[in-house]
């Protein structure tokens, strides 16, 4: 059978408040439950995104053993998951006599050893309610996931429905979010409690890693998915994009690489070109578009301090002449307010808006729509005017001020993952060296930015005329020797154009 489950994070201080949601639909007794994932010892079930569970449950007519089996595993707040389910005697997994389970086919031929890899513990309080035209089960669970001597606590929500419309699983979420005062910051949670055990399982070989926004994974989603036909190609990928920020917030809250942060903000801008470049966007009243840019500016600040760390701080030292005590002296007061802005991303990311905005956007993605085919012709005009704007900036480039050059970064880089998206729908090979023309015109313009957001910066950790004006001779020269690069790339795009389906 088919599960389709929404998982919730529940943070401390909002236990109270969903208990007493909970206790509001009923007082059934909590069910404890005790679950062992098993595995072979060199990962065929978790290497096809497979779990296999045998489950302790003690509720009020004693105990019982379960063993389970799910596939589609994969990094999902909402997940759709083939389960298969049977009774059994103990916590020893069955292997045979179960033919319509293809565990037989996952594990290969021969006789499988299957290890045990990680435990989960928890008290499950359970309800079934009606909502919105569906029968959802609620779960609130609260215990740990252990392997050897390492813990992580789980206090999580699942909805999962059992009849009725995907979209009464958001709303029921959006209801228990709430509003006011008493609000709760429950985030949709992209990993299953499989996935959590198994990183744990394998602490030393396997870390948490940023989730990459990939053009190609985005740009595959246009071909739609089997048994997602009911969904049209833009909400598949605005869903896909929400997915890939929500599997980036941990590591982007507790700033443990500057790839988190960097990543989930790709995925909203690839999410926000694919809505122009397929005709979604609706101009400025559009909500989805508004909270796809609300959600890509809560990562903004971070990632400008970054850059200015990493990058653009020492070289203005090299080519200033400054001292390096100067430097160092620098760098730790915009260290210190880059770790405030962290603080303000953490206390963003585990917020109620941002909860309340992620769900919106992937209850959007999954309204049903009629299918139709992608037409490559309206995007290819859309995309044809966006060349007209950039190859018309190259007239009169050296008079744009700072904040037009920002604007033609942002159109030059809109243009390139519009192409990335379309690329997969070409009839012939995709227009490659149109893609690495604007991906290098991306980069030369990104150059001027971080530059002058560099000079923007600055003057709120240093009051050093000697390193602002350091800072600004750095500034004009970089904007200086790129300029003219700029324009010869936008010449050769212009060589490019139209662009047609041989591009």
């Amino acid at each position: 059978m088919e599960e389709i489950e929404l998982k919730l994070l529940v943070p401390e201080p909002a236990r109270k408040q969903v208990r007493r949601q909970l206790d509001s639909w009923g007082s059934q007794p909590a069910v404890h439950i005790d679950s062992v994932y098993f595995d072979t010892a060199d990962g065929k079930l978790a290497s096809r995104n497979c779990s296999l569970r045998v489950r302790r449950r003690e509720d009020g007519s004693g105990a019982h053993w379960v063993q389970t089996l799910k596939s589609g595993d994969a990094l999902a707040a909402l997940s759709h998951r083939q389960e298969w389910e049977v009774a059994v005697s103990g916590p020893r997994p069955r292997l045979v006599g179960l033919p319509d389970w293809p565990l037989q086919a996952l594990l290969g031929e021969g006789p499988a050893h299957l290890v045990r890899l990680f435990r989960t513990r928890f008290e499950r309080t359970e309800r079934t309610v009606q909502f919105g035209g569906a029968r959802i089960e609620v779960a609130f669970d609260e215990g740990s996931i252990s392997a050897g001597r390492a813990s992580e606590p789980i206090c999580e929500l699942e909805l999962e429905l059992r009849d009725g419309p995907v979209i009464a699983v958001f709303d029921l979420a959006l209801t228990l979010v709430g509003r006011g005062s008493l609000a709760l910051a429950l985030l949709p949670a992209p990993e299953s409690k499989a996935w959590r055990g198994r990183r744990l399982a394998h602490r030393n070989r396997v870390t948490r890693q940023p989730v990459p926004a990939d053009g190609e994974e985005f740009s595959a989603l246009l071909q739609g998915q089997a048994n997602r036909l009911d969904i049209d190609p833009a909400r598949r990928i605005v869903a896909h994009g929400v997915q890939t920020v929500l599997a980036n917030v941990q590591g982007a809250a507790l700033g443990e690489d500057v790839e988190y942060v960097h990543q989930a903000r790709v995925a909203l801008r690839r999410a926000r070109a694919a809505l122009r470049a397929l005709g979604a966007a609706r101009g400025p009243d559009d909500a989805v578009g508004r909270d796809l840019r609300w959600m890509a500016d809560c990562f903004g600040a971070v990632r400008d301090w970054d850059v200015l760390l990493s990058h653009t701080l020492p070289k203005v030292f090299e080519s200033g002449g400054l001292q390096h005590n100067e430097l160092q002296q620098l760098l730790r007061r915009a260290q210190a307010r880059r770790a405030r802005e962290q603080l303000r991303l953490r206390s963003t990311l585990g917020g109620v808006r941002f909860a309340r905005t992620a769900l919106r956007l992937l209850r959007w993605a999954e309204e049903p729509s009629a299918p139709g085919a992608l037409s490559l012709q309206r995007s290819l005009h859309k995309l044809q005017r966006g060349y007209a704007k950039l190859v018309a900036a190259a007239a009169d480039l050296t008079r744009l001020p700072p904040p037009k050059l920002h604007r033609l970064r942002i159109l030059a880089k809109r243009q390139r993952y519009a192409l990335e998206l379309l690329a997969s729908s070409w009839p012939v090979a995709a227009p490659a060296r149109t893609l690495k023309a604007l991906s290098r015109l991306q980069q030369l313009l990104g150059r001027i930015n971080d530059a002058q957001v560099a000079l923007s910066l600055l003057p709120s950790v240093t009051r050093s005329n000697q390193v602002l004006r350091a800072a600004e001779r750095w500034c004009d020269g970089v904007v200086r020797t790129t300029l003219p690069k700029v324009r010869q790339r936008l010449k050769r795009l212009a060589r490019r154009l139209p662009l047609t389906a041989n591009a």
